[in-house]
């Protein structure tokens, strides 16, 4: 049985980028990743999971929606928090 103290009852997004930072979502719902070879639904307690995205990611807030677009990059879903790795395309010049 859980302790109540650590029972979740939402989704926290953690976006990080190279070029600007890292941003958090707190309280999502679920979280949708749709790419050409998949398509997931993230909800809470979902089974800790890794993995790589090109597509879209939509995170599902209770009163609004954040959608990113060609987005690519790697993630991982453990406890109840999704954790976004933006890859970032290397400028040689």
């Amino acid at each position: 049985m859980k302790n109540a103290e650590y029972t979740k009852t939402y989704i926290e997004a953690i976006i990080i980028s190279f070029t600007d930072g890292f941003k958090i979502y707190h309280d999502a719902k679920m979280i949708r990743l749709k790419d050409r070879q998949s398509n997931l639904l993230v909800m809470i307690d979902y089974m800790p999971t890794v993995g790589e995205i090109d597509g879209t990611v939509e995170i599902v807030l209770e009163h609004e929606s954040v959608k990113l677009e060609n987005v690519r990059g790697f993630y991982i879903i453990k406890n109840n928090v999704f954790k976004l790795l933006l890859r970032e395309e290397q400028i040689v010049g």
